[in-house]
């Protein structure tokens, strides 16, 4: 949502900056990563066992539900089609799986967000 809210206030025209906005979700999801691995990991040195791929899939899926709630704004472009690519490759299959119940919750609470 705040990406959203970003995106219309400096004025980009999504169409145009497709691969910016491609490339900055990608990063966002690999910070995110970076930035719970760090939170988590213990004062002895141990790490948590996060996997960077689950975090990832997880930002895009997340991405990918919110900025379709806009579809005129976000539908013409090919980010979406780029993210729901993405989410639905065969190597995440495993993923798509395992994370299914951890997608349902997140869902309940997008169902409520109106922006």
């Amino acid at each position: 949502m705040k990406m959203h809210h970003y995106l219309m206030a400096w004025g980009i025209d999504v169409g145009k900056n497709t691969k910016l906005l491609r490339d900055a979700i990608g990063h966002t999801a690999r910070c995110a990563y970076s930035a719970m691995r760090q939170q988590y990991s213990s004062p002895n040195g141990r790490t948590c066992d996060l996997q960077k791929s689950s975090v990832i899939w997880l930002g895009m899926h997340a991405f990918y539900t919110v900025l379709s709630k806009k579809p005129a704004i976000y539908g013409t472009s090919t980010l979406l089609k780029y993210l729901q690519f993405q989410i639905s490759l065969s190597r995440n299959k495993q993923l798509r799986r395992r994370m299914r119940n951890v997608v349902k919750d997140g869902l309940l609470g997008v169902a409520a967000l109106n922006f």
